[in-house]
């Protein structure tokens, strides 16, 4: 496992969603704090936007959390992710607690965070 015992906050998105470049930011922000103990994911759906604009967001916004494209469109399937942004919250056992669609601001992430960070 890439994370054990972690919980996982797992956002997905693409370059051109608005409201996904909006809410970035305070992804930035609530990684910044909980790096230590929660894993931070950002999975990009390619076809609008290809994985270099994505990269080149990530360059731009200064990101340091990991950001990648789903090459092949199997993660966003599986897991059914039908709207962008969509941030799902996994407890350290990997499970999903909550499927958040639309975008998020720093305050509610760090409550959402709070959530899977207590739940055992």
């Amino acid at each position: 496992e890439t994370f054990p015992n972690q919980p996982v906050v797992l956002n997905f998105w693409y370059p051109s969603c608005g409201p996904c470049r909006l809410e970035m930011p305070h992804f930035e922000a609530a990684f910044q704090t909980h790096q230590d103990d929660v894993a931070f994911i950002a999975i990009q759906q390619l076809g609008l936007d290809t994985a270099e604009d994505g990269q080149e967001f990530v360059n731009e916004l200064g990101l340091s959390y990991a950001v990648g494209p789903d090459r092949s469109g199997t993660i966003i399937r599986e897991l059914n992710v039908i709207s962008f942004p969509t941030t799902l919250f996994l407890n350290k056992d990997h499970e999903i607690v909550r499927k958040w669609a639309g975008a998020l601001n720093e305050e509610k992430l760090n409550e959402l965070i709070e959530e899977i960070s207590q739940a055992s």
